[in-house]
Formats: C-alpha cells, sequence, structure tokens
C-alpha cells in the first residue's frame, strides 16, 4: 500500500482519491464518513492549541455547536490550561501527533512514542477510546497496522476545507455549503487562522438551515 497524503488532495477528487477512500472505508476502526441517514456531521480542528484557541472556542459557544479538536503533542504540554478547555467546554479532544510529522515516516517505535507522548499530554482518554488523526492524513499500511494494533481509532475526514492554502472566508463557506456536504461528513478545518474563525458562522448556519447538526465526531460514530 502506497503512501497515500489525504490533506494534499483538492477537489474534485481524482481516482486515486477515490480508490484510497474505497479502501479507507473499508479498514476497521479507521472512521472517515459517519452514518449518512443520520443527518449529523462533525466539525473538526487540527493543530492547536494556540494563541487563538480561546478565540475559537467562544466562537463555538456563540453558534451553539460542539466540535472535535486534534491537538499536537508539544504545543497541548506548553498549553495544559487550553486542553482543560476544549473539554470543560464539551468538546472532543484527540491527538494529532507530538511534532507534527507524517506518520508514514516513522518508525514503529518513533510512532508509538508520538502518540502516547500526545495522549499523556492531553490527559489521556476523555472520551474512553484512544482517538488520532495522523498530520496531513499521511498514512501507510505500516502505520495503520500499528495504530490498530496499539488500540487507537484513526480519524480522517470527507469534505477538506482547504483552509490551510486558501484564505477567502467565501471560498472556505462555498466547500462547506449544504450543496457539498451530507449527513455523515467530517468537516476538516485548522486552529490558529482568523479567515477560518471568520468564515465559522456563514458555514454553521447554512448547515443548521439545510437540517444538519453538528455533533463531535465521537457522537457522530457512536450511533
Amino acid at each position: 500500500m502506497s503512501v497515500l497524503s489525504t490533506q494534499e488532495m483538492s477537489p474534485p477528487l481524482s481516482l486515486r482519491a477515490r480508490v484510497r477512500d474505497v479502501m479507507f472505508d473499508r479498514v476497521p476502526g479507521l472512521l472517515r464518513r459517519g452514518p449518512a441517514a443520520s443527518r449529523r456531521i462533525a466539525l473538526t480542528f487540527d493543530d492547536g492549541p494556540d494563541e487563538l484557541t480561546p478565540r475559537y472556542l467562544d466562537m463555538l459557544d456563540d453558534l451553539g455547536v460542539p466540535a472535535t479538536f486534534f491537538v499536537v503533542g508539544e504545543l497541548a504540554e506548553q498549553r495544559p490550561e487550553l486542553i482543560r478547555e476544549y473539554l470543560r467546554r464539551g468538546h472532543q479532544v484527540a491527538g494529532h501527533g507530538y511534532d507534527h510529522t507524517r506518520f508514514n515516516k516513522l518508525s514503529v517505535r518513533e510512532l508509538l512514542d508520538q502518540v502516547r507522548r500526545t495522549d499523556r499530554a492531553i490527559g489521556g482518554s476523555p472520551m474512553g477510546q484512544h482517538w488520532v488523526r495522523p498530520p496531513h492524513g499521511s498514512l501507510d499500511a505500516g502505520s495503520i497496522v500499528t495504530l490498530r494494533a496499539a488500540g487507537f481509532v484513526i480519524a480522517l475526514w470527507t469534505i477538506d476545507s482547504c483552509d490551510y492554502s486558501d484564505r477567502d472566508p467565501a471560498k472556505l463557506a462555498a466547500r462547506c455549503a449544504p450543496t457539498q456536504v451530507t449527513g455523515g461528513d467530517v468537516l476538516l478545518f485548522h486552529e490558529g487562522q482568523e479567515w477560518t474563525l471568520e468564515a465559522l458562522p456563514r458555514i454553521v448556519a447554512a448547515l443548521h438551515a439545510s437540517g444538519l447538526e453538528c455533533v463531535t465526531m465521537y457522537d457522530l460514530f457512536s450511533r
């Protein structure tokens, strides 16, 4: 199985990306799309915590929606008060590697060290499961087997806002519009970005108006 980097793909999906997604959907414990009939979707945010995290949390409070935050272990160690704040406000917190190295570049020992150090930094597994999102979405067969054997749920996504490369809030909102999103989708965003913050109210209002409910990724897959 070759290295496949999900985040580097741009819409529309290539044939290779479609094949990748079909393969991923068949791997037990690798979660990408929830049940379509539920009319529920998950907002997810990578790469925190950072100086903008309190504003993200305030925004989500104002919008009345929970989210899932995939945090970098070394940043979590530097800002433990923000990890507590994610949880206090009802959000799911999970790992995103200790230093954001692509998992397929690590040895088995290095990979396990990354995910376990990050788990310790976020206080273990508040939801009763060990969740991890690979940096850049980069996985190979070896990293998948290693993570699953260690008991980790691997969390990916179905809708990429592309907010890491596009700073136009209107374009971010268009990629995450109800015409593009269906029940079960997992939306990918990132922390630390003013343009993402600006786009969120428009995105959430449109999703709610279309009858979609925003939940944590844990809740999306628990029913």
